[in-house]
C-alpha cells in the first residue's frame, strides 16, 4: 500500500501529535497522522484526568518547564475556543479552579510551600480557612484544616479533546491512519519515508517532513536517531466513578486528586509507578486511590465505580520533553510525562512555527532534542 505524499507525516496520534497535526493542517499543510492503535487506546491522554495546572502539575525543580507551562496556560482559552468552533464538540474545558485541601496535619506546610511558589509566579492563589473551604465545597471532609483556592488551575476532558482534535483534522482535510504501526523512518528522494505495517498491509508514506510524537512507545523509533534519551513509560492507574455528587472544583491533596465532570463522572488519580509496560490494574493501587479520595471527599463512597484503567506517561532521562528538529525535515515531540494535555497548545504552536518557518522560539532551547548527543542520522542540521 502506498499513501499519497503529504507535506508532513506525524507519527503518533496522542494529544501532542494530534494537536500539532491540527495546527499544521490549519496553516495549509497536507498532513497525515499515523497511529499504531485506535486513537485514545494507547495515548496517555486517554487515561489522564486533564488538569491544567501551570505550577501544580509541573515539577517545580525545573524552572524552564514551569515557564513553558505558564506560556501554554496563557494559550489555552483561545486554543480551546478555536478547537470547539471548528469541531462543534465541547471539550469539557472548565475554569472553575482547583481547591487544595489539608486533610492531614502534614499537608498544611506542603500547601504553604505551594502557595508561595504560585504567588511567586504571579498565579492567583488564595489561602482558605477550614470554614471557607466547606463554604465552597460543603461535602469536603469535616476534619479539613484549611486549603488553597487555585483559580488558575483549570481542567479539560482529554477524551473529548482527542475526539475534537480528530474532527478538526478532518475539517482541515488531514488524513488519519489508525492501526498502522511505524517500524522506521528513512531518507528518500521526497525527504523522508515512514515505513509501517498494519491490518491493511505494508505502508510507505513519503513526505517532505516527519514529526515523531510516539509517546511512551517510541523507543524503537528513537534509538537509531538519538543516543541515550532514556525514554521509558511511567505507569499511572486512574479510577472513574459516576453518580450524583454536588462538587464543583477539582479537589486535590498532596496524595490524590478528584476531578468532577459536568456529566457526573469523577476521575480519581493517579499512581506513579516504574513498572515498564505492565498494564495490569492492581487491587492495592485502586484501594489506595479510593482511600485517599474518601478522606478528602467522603461522599464518593456512594458513587458507582465504572472504570479503572492504567496508562503510560512518556518520560525522558532528564524528565524534560524533547521538542524540536533532529535533522533536516525530521522533528520530534516526546517526553511530556504528566503534562501532555497542559503543554499541548504551546508545543503545537511552536513546532508549527519551526516546521513552517524554520524559526525556533528561545523558550524551546532547554528542550532541544540534540541535548541527547549528536543524532545518528546523516547530514544532521542543528536547530
Amino acid at each position: 500500500m502506498n499513501a499519497a505524499s503529504p507535506d508532513i507525516c506525524v507519527v503518533g496520534g496522542g494529544i501532542i501529535g494530534l494537536a500539532t497535526a491540527c495546527e499544521l493542517a490549519g496553516r495549509g499543510l497536507r498532513v497525515t497522522v499515523v497511529e499504531a492503535a485506535s486513537i485514545g487506546e494507547r495515548a496517555a491522554a486517554g487515561v489522564a484526568a486533564g488538569m491544567i495546572g501551570p505550577v501544580s502539575e509541573v515539577d517545580v525543580s525545573h524552572p524552564d518547564l514551569t515557564r513553558f507551562a505558564l506560556a501554554s496556560h496563557r494559550d489555552y482559552p483561545a486554543w480551546i475556543e478555536q478547537i470547539e468552533a471548528v469541531s462543534h464538540i465541547r471539550t469539557g474545558f472548565d475554569r472553575t479552579g482547583t481547591l487544595w485541601v489539608a486533610v492531614h496535619r502534614d499537608h498544611v506546610a506542603w500547601l504553604e510551600h505551594l502557595r508561595a511558589f504560585q504567588i511567586d509566579r504571579g498565579l492567583n492563589t488564595i489561602r482558605l480557612t477550614a470554614g471557607e473551604v466547606r463554604a465552597r465545597e460543603p461535602l469536603i471532609a469535616p476534619n479539613t484544616s484549611g486549603g488553597l483556592l487555585a483559580s488558575d488551575d483549570w481542567q479539560v476532558d482529554p477524551r473529548r479533546l482527542l475526539g475534537a482534535l480528530i474532527e478538526v483534522l478532518a475539517q482541515y482535510h488531514g488524513t488519519l491512519l489508525q492501526q498502522v504501526s511505524v517500524e522506521r523512518v528513512e531518507r528518500c528522494d521526497e525527504g523522508w519515508a515512514v515505513v509501517a505495517g498494519g491490518e491493511r498491509g505494508r505502508t510507505r508514506i513519503e513526505a517532505r517532513s516527519v514529526l515523531l510524537a510516539p509517546g511512551a512507545y517510541g523507543t524503537g523509533l528513537l534509538e537509531p536517531l538519538l543516543r541515550d534519551t532514556g525514554l521509558r513509560p511511567v505507569k499511572g492507574q486512574v479510577a472513574r466513578l459516576r453518580g450524583e455528587i454536588d462538587v464543583h472544583h477539582v479537589i486535590r491533596t498532596p496524595d490524590v486528586y478528584l476531578v468532577p465532570r459536568a456529566d457526573g463522572e469523577v476521575v480519581i488519580g493517579a499512581t506513579v509507578e516504574e513498572m515498564g509496560f505492565d498494564g495490569r490494574v492492581t487491587a492495592g493501587a485502586v484501594h489506595d486511590l479510593l482511600r485517599e479520595a474518601r478522606r478528602a471527599l467522603p461522599g464518593i463512597a456512594e458513587l458507582e465505580l465504572v472504570e479503572v484503567r492504567a496508562g503510560f506517561r512518556p518520560v525522558l532521562r532528564d524528565h524534560l520533553p524533547a521538542v524540536g528538529r533532529i535533522d533536516e525535515g525530521l522533528f520530534i515531540a516526546v517526553g511530556h510525562y504528566r503534562n501532555g494535555v497542559a503543554l499541548a497548545p504551546i508545543t503545537a504552536r511552536l513546532l508549527a512555527d519551526l516546521i513552517c518557518e524554520g524559526v525556533a522560539d528561545q523558550i524551546l532551547a532547554p528542550f532541544n532534542p540534540l541535548r541527547f548527543a549528536q543524532p545518528l542520522v546523516a547530514n544532521a542540521v542543528p536547530t
